[in-house]
């Protein structure tokens, strides 16, 4: 087993036993509506949580109650896409059991105008290294554009060392409860 993939075991074994994680998501959530490059994006990418992570939910509604779209992602082939998300859309839980917006060309969404991507991950380290599931879709996404990204996670799921090669995206802050 790699040095990657026995951190993934351990810090989702470690984000799955954790307590309390309904107040820790809130506080994350606290944290970021503050942060000034959330506050400034007009257009933002996220995600829909697993029960384990940092619930999304409560960013997602505030975005959609204060007039700023929603982009959510959705796997198709190798890759990830953002698609425009509006309360009410049907979301399909998707082979990794996330749920995705469906595939529909006219809300699709190129790299270039979104303004933030809050990005997932199994652990982070505080300057922005992240370990994520495996798959690469984030890192490939990511690597050679200029969009400002977040990762989100519990304070827990901090590591002091996260291997790194070449493909791997650095994100520009990581906010925790």
């Amino acid at each position: 087993m790699s040095e990657k993939e026995e951190l993934r075991k351990r810090f989702i074994k470690i984000r799955n036993d954790l307590l309390g994680k309904d107040s820790k998501s809130l506080i994350v959530f606290n944290k970021i509506i503050e942060d000034k490059d959330f506050k400034n994006a007009k257009r933002v990418a996220l995600y829909k949580s697993l029960k384990s992570e940092v619930n999304t939910d409560y960013l997602i509604d505030y975005l959609l109650n204060n007039k700023k779209e929603v982009l959510l992602p959705r796997v198709v082939f190798d890759d990830i896409v953002f698609l425009k998300y509006s309360k009410g859309d049907i979301l399909e839980k998707s082979k990794f059991g996330v749920m995705e917006p469906v595939y529909n060309i006219a809300n699709l969404f190129e790299k270039n105008s979104i303004d933030l991507i809050i990005v997932p991950g199994v652990s982070f380290t505080s300057d922005g290294n992240r370990l994520g599931f495996g798959k690469g879709y984030y890192d490939r996404y990511l690597n050679g554009c200029n969009i400002k990204t977040i990762g989100i996670c519990f304070k827990e799921q901090i590591c002091d060392y996260i291997p790194v090669d070449k493909n791997d995206y650095k994100v520009d802050k990581v906010i925790t409860d």
